[in-house]
């Protein structure tokens, strides 16, 4: 890659971050194509994870009456009927994937088959308590629901994440196993125009510690 190639996709990337916003406003008579429901989960799923487990699911709720329902779950939050796609992102609260996922890295010679199988048994007994299997839910999940954001920031799409909604409803009216947890609540859709002014953020100084709190 040439250096101004470099430079500008540091630039986009950085602009992108900078530009992106949780949009309330959309436009009720356009929607999300289903290719690009899948280009956005597509882009979700390049996110980190923990040794590439890889443990979140998508859920994308689209049906009209179905909306209707997502708004009671979400609190009676409107944005979610006008936006015509809500996407529940979950996670698994357990490393169900870790089978495939440690057999994938010692075919790629990452690791011998020895030290693969002692990493996937360190990593699996690490998320046996509640405590850890949720945190392991909510951090991995949490990055892929980012680069959704992201994702339809760069595609000229509103979206906004949304954890105000009934967790225990969500998950029962998308039928989630037990072992998988909803994280956050995105709508997306075509922008239906200008959105409010940025609030303030946390200046650096104030949130930027060096060596210790």
């Amino acid at each position: 890659m040439s250096e101004a190639h470099q430079r500008s996709s540091t630039d986009a990337v950085i602009d992108a971050l900078h530009s992106r916003r949780s949009g309330h406003n959309f436009d009720p008579d356009a929607d999300v194509d289903g290719e690009t429901l899948e280009a956005l989960v597509e882009d979700a799923t390049l996110a980190p994870s923990s040794y590439n487990l890889q443990p979140w699911e998508f859920v994308a709720i689209r049906d009209d009456d179905r909306l209707d329902e997502l708004v009671d779950i979400a609190y009676g939050q409107e944005h979610i009927r006008e936006a015509g796609t809500s996407i529940l992102v979950a996670g698994h609260t357990e490393p169900k994937t870790a089978d495939r996922v440690f057999e994938e890295w010692v075919e790629a010679g990452r690791f011998d088959a020895e030290t693969g199988e002692e990493l996937k048994e360190q990593t699996v007994a690490s998320y046996e308590s509640e405590r850890a299997g949720r945190d392991y839910a909510m951090r991995n999940a949490g990055l892929a629901a980012q680069n959704l954001l992201l994702s339809a920031h760069a595609r000229g799409l509103t979206a906004t994440p949304m954890t105000g909604f009934d967790f225990e409803a969500a998950a029962e009216f998308v039928d989630l196993p037990e072992d998988t947890v909803p994280v956050v609540l995105v709508a997306v859709g075509p922008s239906g125009g200008d959105e409010p002014e940025r609030l303030p953020r946390r200046g650096v100084a104030e949130v930027l510690h060096r060596e210790s709190f």
